[in-house]
């Protein structure tokens, strides 16, 4: 089976001058494990998950209690680091470094890189490097233990035609 037979298509995307606080509302009202962004071309630039948002948007106390800073941070500081945070896009906060897979190529193709990466999502592509959707690991499962039962069950119907022969 090939990926496109499988992936899922609804996909939410953001751009890459997309405000951090817009990919949040995305996220977290849609329920979503990641965002693709995407350039004006379609193509995938990068992704961001939930844990992205949070580890840019929840300020470094260790930076204000470290020997460098022994005056304990006050609010303003806080808030004032919070407003920069705020300030940044989706470009800032993405992870460049991410794994894909051909809409032509095998289920099997797309599991190995999800196990080799550690990966439960992949962003399926086409030629041209633009986003069709995404393949989930739990899908692929689902359809292979579907393809094992049937298996399973074709096999002892061939053993009973076996046995009516003998």
């Amino acid at each position: 089976m090939y990926v496109k037979q499988l992936m899922r298509k609804k996909l939410k995307t953001v751009q890459l001058d997309t405000p951090i606080n817009e990919v949040w509302n995305l996220i977290s009202s849609e329920q979503l494990h990641l965002v693709p962004v995407l350039d004006k071309k379609k193509t995938l630039k990068g992704l961001i998950t939930a844990e992205d948002l949070l580890i840019n948007l929840i300020p470094d106390y260790r930076e204000f209690f470290s020997e460098y800073y022994p005056i304990s941070p006050t609010i303003e500081d806080v808030e004032k680091k919070l407003t920069k945070q705020l300030a940044l896009c989706a470009k800032d906060v993405m992870n460049k470094r991410v794994f894909t897979i051909y809409h032509f190529q095998d289920v099997f193709n797309a599991l190995s890189k999800m196990i080799a990466h550690n990966l439960r999502i992949l962003p399926v592509i086409n030629e041209n490097e633009v986003v069709m959707g995404f393949i989930v690991e739990k899908d692929i499962f689902k359809y292979l233990f579907k393809k094992k039962k049937n298996l399973l069950k074709e096999l002892k119907k061939f053993k009973s035609q076996q046995k009516k022969v003998l």
